[in-house]
């Protein structure tokens, strides 16, 4: 047998007769030298599980995968998206058992073990059933796979800086995402150069802002391929973020259909997977039971209406308008109206002002800390943002709750030298807030803030007029939101556009810009309730709870929102008599109010 007869020719190359085809695959895999060709992922696929379609969703992501150093999967529910992360990852683990780390990261050990490890499980053992060749050892108590196989004498210890390693970015209900990956980097053969470190990040949009952080050290490494998916909650979440079209979320035009862009972070290559053009509508006879249905996204539609966050986060996987525009800051509000900017101040002659978001259990933060109402150079009215602290509550404490907290803000205004009356809290649902407080401070207790209140009488600044039937006054708060939680977030950003805020810390402004806001009736501003934010994007803002609540305690101490300052404007304004004396009336109001609670 001569030896032509003894080869086969494949993609222009010649091999022995009797090579496996898996074997093949991976072999021109290797080859291709960091830029390996969709084909050969699709026909390694074929081969691991023969019983797997190759829909055009999962072509499309694994051929961004294999031609992109990052690749974002932003979608709907019931997209492949964690399926296609996780047969690219095992096929590159098949491929380069001993100089690749792959690390999956999610949200915490239990959702991994339900989803994303779970997945990864699943289509390791069924490769393993088809091909016992193939290298790999699960090791379920640190939820990875890796190439070492145990060593029974115990003379070696098993490394894991190689394979595929999950990581939890959640732990006791804290993100502990960057610790997590601090230190990682390619595993290379001793002397030389040829590790691949890999990224795959399920539910991104879940994680914090940080999350992203670590991409910086990643990137300068030549064999880093990075792969993030989940579903958008808001246009602030990481996912989003990572995604963002060159020319801004404002620049986004939805087809309807998927859509592929490159985005402003990293270049990275964005496919979203919309619900509306499910691989599901391209043939009524053939249906896959494992992707979204139209006749789900309908349903989304008809439950929850056209413009829900339900329907644009489940069913089309895509930000909402309503996501872009209808939210109450943005920090492009802030930075173009100064917000972030260091103030500069006409004297050091500040009015303190201290303000703490009562919270303890349910996962919520305490949030404390002081703002400073001063005067800028330019004679104009402002306020300074101090960075807010957490206040630590010990649950297994001797001490309640409500003590613990007491004790720790009458310390903390002796310590800043803040008088009683100008430390402010939300006092709704926490009426034995009052009585903790009483028992250290006496008759001079701090404010109580009814944020469950009706708007306010009070202007919603000193230059918004209305003709009320021929005469000119200021607008009131009570016509413009249709709530005092309204009022308060609102204030913050109605101060924001007269640029009477400076130095915002960035975390705070961050989750201002997750609350959205609608027009309710009589053409009044009304922010997203509380529970269905939270259902949203899955946490609470309480960094900007606390702000609105100290902007309140700033407007009841005299803080003006006005962005025109009057040329006629002087201490025996009308204006200010009647502001000064309606302010003392909605301060009783509440506080009464607040007490009875």
């Amino acid at each position: 047998m001569s030896a032509t007869e003894n080869t086969f020719t494949k993609y222009g190359i010649k091999f022995p007769v009797g090579t496996d085809p898996l074997a093949l695959e991976f072999h021109m895999i290797r080859m291709a030298d960091g830029k390996p060709k969709t084909q050969n992922y699709l026909a390694a696929h074929k081969l691991l599980w023969p019983e797997d379609i190759q829909h055009r969703w999962f072509t499309l992501g694994l051929k961004s995968i294999c031609e992109n150093k990052i690749t974002v999967f932003l979608g709907c529910a019931s997209s492949g998206k964690t399926y296609t992360m996780a047969v690219h990852a095992l096929i590159d683990f098949f491929c380069y058992p001993r100089t690749s780390l792959a690390l999956i990261s999610s949200t915490e050990k239990r959702s991994m073990e339900i989803k994303v490890w779970g997945r990864f499980k699943e289509l390791f053992n069924r490769a393993k059933q088809n091909y016992e060749w193939l290298p790999g050892y699960v090791l379920e108590s640190s939820m990875s796979i890796t190439p070492e196989e145990i060593d029974e004498e115990g003379e070696m210890a098993r490394e894991l800086n190689r394979g595929l390693v999950c990581v939890p970015c959640v732990s006791g209900g804290r993100f502990v995402g960057m610790s997590k990956f601090q230190g990682c980097k390619p595993p290379n053969t001793p002397g030389k150069q040829d590790g691949i470190l890999k990224h795959y990040a399920d539910e991104c949009a879940v994680m914090q802002p940080s999350f992203l952080d670590a991409y910086s050290n990643w990137m300068v490494s030549a064999g880093f391929k990075g792969i993030m998916s989940g579903n958008p909650t808001d246009i602030s979440d990481p996912l989003c973020v990572a995604s963002e079209p060159e020319g801004g979320w404002d620049s986004f035009h939805d087809t309807g259909k998927t859509q592929e862009w490159t985005s402003k972070w990293y270049n990275a290559h964005v496919i979203a997977f919309d619900g509306r053009d499910t691989p599901n509508n391209d043939d009524p006879e053939v249906q896959y039971s494992f992707l979204i249905s139209k006749s789900h996204v309908e349903n989304l539609r008809s439950t929850h209406g056209d413009d829900s966050w339900q329907l644009y986060q489940q069913g089309i996987g895509k930000p909402s308008r309503g996501m872009v525009s209808n939210r109450v800051i943005t920090i492009g509000l802030c930075n173009k109206n100064k917000a972030f900017d260091i103030g500069l101040w006409e004297n050091r002659s500040f009015i303190d002002i201290y303000n703490i978001d009562i919270a303890y259990g349910g996962g919520d933060r305490c949030v404390a800390g002081r703002v400073r109402i001063g005067t800028l150079m330019d004679g104009k009215q402002a306020i300074e943002v101090c960075k807010p602290e957490i206040i630590p509550i010990r649950l297994n404490a001797s001490q309640e709750a409500e003590e613990q907290i007491a004790e720790f803000v009458f310390n903390k205004l002796r310590e800043l030298n803040i008088p009683a009356e100008n430390c402010f809290y939300d006092a709704f649902g926490r009426g034995t807030m009052g009585n903790a407080f009483a028992k250290l401070f006496g008759h001079s207790c701090p404010v109580p803030i009814d944020s469950g209140a009706k708007a306010s009488e009070r202007p919603v600044r000193f230059d918004l007029f209305v003709n009320d039937k021929g005469v000119r006054r200021l607008k009131k708060c009570s016509e413009h939101y249709s709530k005092f939680v309204t009022e308060m977030w609102f204030s913050v950003r109605e101060a924001i556009e007269s640029q009477q805020i400076r130095s915002l810390p960035r975390d705070v402004a961050d989750e201002g810009q997750l609350r959205m806001y609608s027009i309710v009736s009589g053409n009044r501003i009304e922010v997203e309730p509380k529970d269905e934010m939270k259902k949203r994007i899955r946490k609470s803002p309480d960094l900007m709870d606390w702000l609105a609540q100290a902007i309140e305690g700033c407007r009841q101490r005299g803080f003006k929102i006005q962005r025109v300052p009057s040329i006629e404007e002087d201490k025996s304004n009308p204006l200010i008599d009647w502001f000064l004396e309606e302010q003392k009336k909605s301060q009783s109001i509440r506080a009464k109010s607040a007490l009875r609670r």
